[in-house]
């Protein structure tokens, strides 16, 4: 039995025997889905991206930059599908195993693979929000629209700018999704990393805030992360091939 499997029949038990799991992901468990990180060498956006594209003043000066980026970025979101270890997290959820995914990611594929408690720390893509009014859009028709040669795409109700509902740089974390957040972080006896580096604030500090209320830790990524010392369990591999053990393990244990 090689060892990545022995690590699998491991984390099965850890979550098997915990009673409050909860979840934080990264762009780790998307880029298996087809979309790419921030930061990995030679493949990240911010080595071919400008960062102002993303922040509140940018967009503000001029939100035309962004529509243009969205463009060539819009086709690779809209065929992204789950990948195994989004499924991973939504079957332990239906299974009573899991409280919730609290993720830094904008893509919505962990409610596309069936998760229901799902906090977005950074919003999400597949809406856009008028800055005049705040009505809310789906970002598919916003997007056909910009395709189409509406740029900047405008509300139909006030004609205002309208913005991805995601968290620019300058912007602050939606607050209903923070507090929760650190709220189930403080009441879980199991904390899972999957697919972050935990270098992005505030996000990071809650392997931190589970540790100090005495959860366990356990970390799937393909990198080290500045936690994996404190960690019980460290599995350094792609997150989507070991999902894929970790189901069969689990759904073997289940049919028994």
């Amino acid at each position: 039995m090689s060892e990545v499997t022995d690590k699998a029949k491991e984390f099965i038990n850890i979550v098997s025997s915990a009673s409050s799991a909860v979840a934080l992901t990264g762009a780790g468990i998307s880029t298996e889905s087809g979309i790419p990180d921030y930061r990995s060498p030679g493949t990240g956006l911010w080595e071919r991206m400008d960062q102002s594209i993303v922040s509140l003043e940018g967009f503000y000066q001029d939100p035309t930059r962004y529509y243009s980026y969205a463009i060539e970025m819009y086709s690779i979101r809209r065929s992204a599908k789950p990948n195994p270890a989004h499924y991973l997290l939504a079957e332990l959820e239906d299974n009573k195993l899991l409280k919730g995914v609290i993720t830094q990611n904008v893509d919505g594929l962990h409610q596309e693979a069936g998760s229901g408690n799902v906090y977005e720390l950074h919003g999400s893509l597949r809406q856009a929000v008028c800055l005049n009014c705040s009505l809310i859009s789906l970002m598919d028709e916003v997007m056909e629209r910009v395709i189409s040669g509406e740029n900047p795409p405008l509300c139909k109700e006030c004609g205002g700018v309208l913005k991805p509902n995601a968290v620019f740089f300058g912007e602050i974390l939606p607050r209903v999704p923070w507090e929760r957040s650190l709220e189930l972080t403080r009441q879980a006896d199991l904390f899972l990393v999957i697919g972050s580096s935990l270098q992005v604030s505030p996000a990071n500090i809650l392997p931190d805030v589970a540790l100090r209320a005495g959860a366990k830790l356990v970390i799937i990524n393909l990198t080290p992360t500045p936690y994996d010392m404190d960690a019980n369990l460290v599995i350094q591999h792609r997150v989507g091939d070991f999902a894929t053990l970790a189901l069969q393990v689990f759904k073997s244990d289940i049919s028994v």
